[in-house]
């Protein structure tokens, strides 16, 4: 389905196809000009939204990061109390230990000479030298059991300054990376900002050729010719020979060609060989197809629908071979094929002087 602007593209291409006023080259020029505007702006639109959708992962993982640093840091930060807490119990424990052999080997209130010389036989000595003995043990194992507990601790917090540091630097390089790719995306936004400056220049500039374009139809009505003919060309509507508005003036206006009035979907044919160089939507006209035949000379056949245009541009077409159907599309008040022929100098002419 084509928009507003492109059928009046298609108008505008077809006024230069049929008037030496405007040079055709300067439309197909500035056709081609605005297409490849047009792509490009498409590219720019689609490296932008793939550029936005990276940017947003990216952020995604710089966020994640964030999360996982954070979370890190309250580990290292209870790894470190948890550290500080495990040595002041190792101290205690220590000082403990300390009064304990201070009491037993240096004397106190029970001396450990007292424990041992009290024992009333050498089994009773043994048996509390051996307890005297496994006391101290304990006290020794639990402040072991403390000291590796903290070189765990001191471990753990060193492998977590470790990957808090990877983590750190990955998020130092997606910062660099978000930064390049936001001014990527400035380039990207310029371009497209530029391109849809062109692309609306070339809108305006396509808007001034055809505004001339039918200064220069309106000016050129008096050179239109009223041939004699010779007949050449067949009926195109080999159904109807009913001609409801004829070349010539009409309602304030001239009507460069016939209406031959038909049931829709009446079959069209072409009036003489040649190679379609126009089929689909038109300005006024619905659908149409363009036929250009020797000698310079083409024609038009308007007010199709869209499924009533049977041929495509660039086909070859035989003279009498059935090209469309009748149609009421377009500024048409009732079903109708318009027919339009063009001469060698691009000037309309009256196709009942040429038709069969």
């Amino acid at each position: 389905m084509l928009s507003g602007k492109q059928k009046l593209y298609s108008g505008i291409l077809a006024g230069l196809l049929f008037t030496t006023v405007v040079p055709s080259d300067a439309l197909a020029n500035g056709a081609d000009r605005l297409d490849q505007d047009r792509q490009e702006a498409a590219d720019l639109r689609g490296q932008i939204a793939d550029l936005d959708k990276e940017h947003q992962e990216m952020l995604n993982q710089i966020q994640a990061l964030e999360s996982q640093i954070n979370e890190a840091m309250q580990k290292s930060t209870a790894l470190e109390k948890e550290i500080a807490d495990t040595e002041i119990k190792i101290a205690e424990q220590k000082e403990k230990l300390k009064d304990r052999v201070k009491v037993m080997y240096e004397g106190g209130d029970v001396s450990l000479w007292e424990v041992l010389f009290d024992a009333t036989s050498f089994s009773d000595f043994v048996e509390r030298f051996s307890l005297l003995t496994m006391i101290v043990d304990q006290d020794k194992k639990l402040v072991d059991e403390l000291k590796a507990n903290q070189e765990k601790l001191k471990r753990d917090q060193e492998q977590l300054k470790a990957e808090q540091a990877g983590r750190q630097a990955k998020q130092e390089q997606l910062l660099a990376l978000e930064k390049e790719m936001a001014g990527e995306y400035e380039v990207l936004a310029q371009k497209l900002q530029t391109k849809e400056a062109d692309i609306a220049a070339a809108e305006q500039e396509a808007q001034q050729l055809f505004a001339s374009f039918q200064a220069a139809q309106s000016s050129s009505e008096p050179q239109i010719i009223q041939s004699s003919g010779g007949g050449v060309f067949a009926w195109p509507v080999p159904a109807s020979h009913n001609v409801s508005s004829p070349f010539g003036p009409r309602w304030g206006e001239f009507h460069k060609g016939i209406d031959i009035t038909a049931p829709v979907g009446t079959p069209i044919v072409a009036i003489e060989s040649g190679t379609v160089v126009a089929a689909g939507p038109a300005s006024g006209y619905g659908h149409w197809i363009i036929i250009a035949h020797g000698n310079s000379m083409s024609s038009i056949y308007g007010h199709m629908y869209a499924n009533g245009v049977n041929v495509s541009v660039g086909q070859q077409v035989q003279r009498g071979q059935v090209i469309g159907a009748v149609g009421n599309d377009g500024r048409s008040t009732g079903p109708h094929l318009h027919l339009s022929i063009t001469n060698s100098a691009g000037a309309y002419v009256n196709p009942m002087g040429y038709l069969q």
